[in-house]
């Protein structure tokens, strides 16, 4: 290096040359031009005054530093080196001017990976933040040390950027958290604004809801310090001058650096000089402002439109759950309805038509003691059969809505026996391929196997062969017969009342079926048999092996 006396001088990034002591001999030109620091002013003074404990960047360092200036002689050089320190304390030393001036008495080596994270003020009275590294060396026995500060703001930046949007994130996360648990809209509204200020950093927040029937926005909820600030929150109305409507109707977000330069302000005279407006879709608004102008920038519109979103999520689920709600009552009262009616339909009927058939089988019983045969009778007595099937199914069909309060285990094998043994059966042939045990209401589950073995004998004949068994993936059972099958074209209707293709059927069997799957939370699907008949699936049971 003696060849290249001026190699120091061209460093770019600010040295000191210090003694044994830790006072300034002499610096590069780079200290002045990086920090405005006069090297000759700094000639003879402790590195102390030169460098501060970073108390005032806030480096995330847990340590406590001491104040700035430091007395050279306040600690020997035993002070290093005569006890280990802690991790803790080694990493608050980095931040302490005291560790740097000990360092270097020590005559230790610190590169900038495992150096000092400090501060220098300007020449301006700026604090920046640097990174310093230490290098001993020796000149006729003497100890030196050349002391190098990398100017570390832009790093510093970054790590704070990094810092406030990891904190953001967990705010919103937390906030979605809590915002979800909410049932109505007012309790959504209330939620939402009280989280502003965690999410944002802005405590001025409100949200105005729209009233459709006043087509206008409602204010509902804001924040303690917007009340402070702005007192009675306006309505909105349409066709009315405010930046807020605009937000709404055209459902683009707006910020207003300076509310007082924009001529759609809603008060000439409002105390707020800077608002964000997102809109909630077709609910309302989120309004964030401020007093100052231009309070907000870029990151604070992107998190605004991210809360905002969730928020609207939060309003759409509430809405379609009031919805779902309303319907579930609706169907409630249908169902009851139809019960009554059902009953009523039943009591009439039943009394003239046992009469009818009562009277029938008389004049039949007389006709054939004369020998006499009236084919039209059995017309007569084919037709009064059929009202009694229709009542009786309707009857069903009307109790199948109600839900299903208890289940039990059910074996399917057992209990599909005993509904072979009541269905009219003479020649069909039953093969159970299953030991599955399901959860279900043993007394309408028994209605649909009834109905399923009734079907199958009526529209494929008393040869039938009727499958009961459990489908591969455990999700469920099927009953399936040996039939020609049913069109691919009608499957989609053969579930609705009233569909048959038998002259004497009533339409309600699969109906009924439908409606027990539907009690029990299940899916009832008609497919292709194995052997090409008919195959219904019965989904989402709950199957346990018999076996278990």
């Amino acid at each position: 290096m003696d060849r290249f006396p001026e190699a120091i001088d061209a460093t770019p990034d600010p040295t000191l040359v210090v003694d044994g002591d830790g006072v300034v001999h002499a610096g590069t030109p780079s200290v002045e031009a990086v920090f405005g620091l006069d090297p000759n002013d700094l000639s003879g003074r402790s590195i102390g005054d030169v460098f501060e404990d970073p108390t005032e960047l806030d480096w995330g360092g847990g340590g406590s530093a001491p104040p700035s200036g430091v007395d050279d002689d306040s600690t020997g050089a035993s002070g290093f080196g005569s006890n280990e320190p802690s991790e803790r304390e080694a990493a608050d030393s980095r931040h302490d001017v005291r560790a740097l001036i000990e360092t270097t008495r020590a005559g230790e080596a610190r590169s900038l990976a495992d150096g000092f994270e400090l501060a220098v003020r300007r020449g301006d009275g700026v604090l920046v933040p640097v990174r310093v590294s230490v290098g001993p060396f020796e000149i006729d026995g003497d100890p030196y040390a050349v002391v190098t500060a990398i100017d570390v703001s832009n790093e510093r930046t970054r790590r704070l950027a990094l810092q406030r949007r990891t904190e953001t994130l967990e705010s919103l996360h937390e906030a979605t958290r809590e915002l979800l648990k909410t049932t109505d809209r007012g309790a959504a509204a209330e939620a939402a604004v009280s989280y502003v200020d965690d999410v944002l950093g802005h405590p001025i927040a409100a949200i105005w809801l729209y009233d459709e029937g006043e087509e206008a926005l409602e204010p509902i909820a804001w924040t303690d310090t917007a009340d402070a600030v702005v007192g009675d929150h306006p309505t909105f109305a349409a066709g009315e001058r405010s930046i807020t409507w605009d937000v709404f109707e055209s459902g683009e977000p707006t910020y207003v650096a300076d509310v007082g330069d924009d001529p759609d302000r809603y008060d000439d005279d409002a105390t707020i000089r800077s608002e964000l407006v997102v809109p909630l879709g077709r609910y309302g608004v989120l309004n964030v402002g401020a007093t100052a102008p231009d309070a907000f920038d870029d990151s604070d519109l992107a998190v605004a439109r991210i809360w905002a979103a969730t928020v609207t999520m939060v309003l759409v689920r509430i809405e379609r759950e009031r919805q779902l709600r309303r319907r579930e009552e609706e169907v409630a009262r249908e169902r009851d309805r139809l019960e009554e009616f059902a009953s009523l339909v039943s009591h009439d009927l039943r009394s003239p038509l046992n009469v009818a058939a009562g009277n029938l089988e008389i004049v039949s019983d007389r006709l054939a003691d004369e020998s006499i045969d009236v084919g039209e009778l059995g017309a007569v007595k084919r037709s009064l059969d059929r009202m009694d099937a229709l009542i009786e199914d309707l009857l069903a069909l009307a109790r199948q809505g109600s839900g299903i309060d208890e289940t039990e285990p059910v074996p399917l094998a057992d209990l599909a026996a005993e509904c072979w043994e009541t269905a009219d059966t003479e020649s069909a042939t039953l093969a159970v391929e299953t030991d599955a045990v399901v959860e279900a209401d043993r007394s309408r589950l028994r209605q649909a196997l009834e109905n399923l073995f009734g079907n199958a004998v009526e529209h494929v004949g008393e040869t039938v062969t009727v499958t009961v068994g459990a489908l591969p993936d455990g999700d469920g059972f099927y009953v399936e017969d040996d039939g020609p099958g049913i069109d691919p074209a009608d499957r989609e209707e053969v579930f609705e009342a009233g569909v048959t293709t038998d002259p004497d059927g009533t339409g309600f069997g699969l109906k009924i079926v439908a409606e027990v799957a539907d009690a029990h939370g299940w899916t009832v699907e008609l497919v292709d048999g194995e052997r090409g008949g008919a195959r219904f699936e019965f989904r989402g049971v709950d199957v346990e092996s018999g076996g278990e």
